[in-house]
């Protein structure tokens, strides 16, 4: 019971905003009944990961044991997410608030995952290298995890036949055919060396490194004096151009978010098809983040320490944004529902904003091209679900 309701707060509320006693509360103890049980928030958060992982691996590996070519692998993690939906949530962001040890062992919890994956993956598709069966086993578990970001529209049943779907095709990619290299450097930021340039620029490098700060280390992690330090003047002097923490925190945020409505409109002005309107916005969609992985991560991670006014604001936003994407897919398949589409395009976009977060696969030069492939093959999928079913 304490660690449903810890795991529920985290995930909901996030570390930083969720105390033992709003813990302790939730359960209907006090908190210093709750310190008998665990040290501090810290531990809690720990146990809050590793239980959860060790049951998602208790289901893995029963899955294994009855099928060892592990084709019963990804049916069990994709219900298994589907279930305990907070549980990836919590991992993408509370993860860098574990203590050392718990971080280890989560760590540990994972590679074992990835590798029934890799192993299944190995058998399906034993022409390709390495690299290629690691972006693969990556690609498949985004889509496992993708509506731990969402609202479930469908019933978990359908839901599951339908992700089952998108894995097979995932998983059946055909990648880039040449060598992946490393990919291009991004440009150095300004060193100051332009010092009238540096002036003109400076807020917008205040925002590019704020964005990298709270991306790496969380909103509630970074203070002024970090940014400051970060672009190479005192925190105080970052008060000329933004008022405070939170409104650089929005300023970025609606930034990307008001590419994404440029990029939707630009996808459907400059194409002649809704086919070719869905290629364009999904190519310009892993384009931005493979180049701006930090905004992207962003939207994820850290829209919820804005102002509820915001947040909400924002959050109607993305959804608009899904929505439009999706009546895109419907339009070139008229037998999907609704909500199916939608689901689709969340798994689609998940596989985009874990990649291009994994350092293990942003080396790739051929990343780009690598996820549009694997989108394509999300959105032909053939979920068996007829429009019907709406």
């Amino acid at each position: 019971m304490i660690l449903n309701a810890a795991l529920d707060a985290f995930a909901h509320d996030g570390y930083h905003h969720t105390s033992m006693s709003d813990i302790a509360a939730a359960v209907g103890i006090s908190a210093p009944a709750l310190y008998r049980h665990f040290r501090g928030k810290q531990e809690l958060l720990g146990q809050c990961l590793l239980v959860g992982l060790d049951e998602t691996l208790a289901r893995v590996d029963a899955a294994h044991r009855a099928d060892p070519s592990g084709a019963a692998v990804p049916a069990a993690l994709v219900r298994v997410a589907l279930e305990l939906r907070e549980l990836p949530r919590l991992w993408q962001l509370e993860f860098r608030n574990l203590a050392p040890g718990d971080r280890t062992a989560a760590l540990v919890r994972a590679a074992r995952l990835t590798g029934y994956l890799r192993h299944w993956i190995r058998g399906c598709r034993p022409e390709l290298n390495v690299a290629d069966v690691e972006l693969l086993s990556w690609c498949v578990l985004s889509v496992a995890v993708s509506p731990s970001y969402h609202r479930t529209e469908l019933p978990l049943p359908i839901a599951a036949q339908v992700l089952d779907s998108v894995v097979a095709e995932v998983i059946r990619t055909e990648l880039p055919d040449r060598p992946a290299g490393r990919s291009p450097a991004r440009s150095a930021r300004l060193d100051g060396a332009n010092a009238a340039l540096d002036r003109a620029l400076r807020s917008e490098r205040i925002l590019a490194e704020a964005a990298q700060l709270f991306s790496s280390r969380g909103f509630a992690a970074v203070g002024i004096e970090d940014i400051g330090a970060a672009v190479g003047v005192s925190g105080p002097a970052l008060y000329y151009h933004f008022s405070n923490k939170a409104e650089l925190l929005d300023r970025i945020v609606r930034r990307q978010d008001e590419w994404l409505q440029l990029t939707l409109l630009r996808a459907v002005a400059e194409t002649r098809s809704v086919e070719a309107s869905m290629r364009s916005l999904m190519r310009s969609f892993a384009r931005f983040g493979v180049d701006e992985p930090d905004l992207l991560a962003i939207t994820v991670s850290e829209t919820r320490h804005l102002p509820t006014d915001a947040v909400q604001r924002y959050r109607r936003v993305r959804l608009d944004g899904i929505a439009q994407w999706g009546r895109m897919l419907e339009a070139v398949r008229p037998e999907l529902p609704a909500a199916v589409a939608r689901l689709l395009i969340r798994a689609s976009t998940t596989v985009v904003i874990e990649a291009v977060r994994n350092p293990r696969l942003r080396w790739r030069d051929d990343l780009v091209d690598v996820l549009v492939a694997v989108d394509e093959r999300i959105a032909a999928a053939p979920v068996g679900v007829r429009a019907t079913a709406r």
